[in-house]
């Protein structure tokens, strides 16, 4: 695909800024490896990310705006806040993880707050993303309001490793 073709699709991504993806997230590092269900809301860059267990047990919620986040993990009466998503995971959970670009990551565009390095599919569909020290993989897109938006999101880095197998994606205006 030309590579007009391909900056289009990116620049169609950027309109995309309210939707919501359910699926599964599985998170593997040296030490640990878990599964939820996911549900993601993500308004512009306000964002709501709940991740539960089998049948409901075990459920995290890490939830902001561009000026502060809150993390509540299983078992705690209320939420603790941060000025970001990435200090919460790394305080309470150990993962130095760039919370604030998976927003873009998991649409299949590089965030715009760092260099990167992509490879794209014959269609001109991201496959490959290098950014941050990590690696995204995207494959099984799907189209969706005249969007494509990817199905599978593998990120791998610093020992660790997380998939986003979504199920179903909402678009909102």
């Amino acid at each position: 695909m030309p590579k007009e073709g391909k900056e289009a699709l990116q620049d169609n991504l950027t309109e995309l800024k309210h939707w919501q993806v359910r699926g599964k997230l599985s998170v593997r590092s040296p030490d640990d490896s878990v599964t939820g269900y996911l549900d993601w809301d993500q308004d512009n860059r306000d964002y709501d990310i709940y991740i539960a267990g089998p049948f409901g047990q075990g459920a995290t919620r890490l939830s902001g705006d561009p000026y502060s986040a809150s993390l509540t993990l299983p078992g705690w009466d209320s939420p603790q806040f941060a000025d970001s998503p990435e200090e919460l995971m790394e305080t309470y959970m150990g993962w130095n993880f760039p919370v604030s670009d998976i927003r873009y990551w998991v649409k299949g565009q590089p965030s715009p707050n760092a260099k990167s390095t992509a490879e794209f599919d014959e269609y001109g569909l991201l496959s490959v993303l290098r950014q941050h020290g990590w690696e995204v993989r995207y494959s099984r897109y799907q189209q969706q309001n005249g969007y494509w938006l990817p199905g599978l999101v593998k990120v791998t880095g610093y020992d660790f490793r997380f998939t986003f197998a979504i199920r179903e994606w909402t678009l909102h205006d």
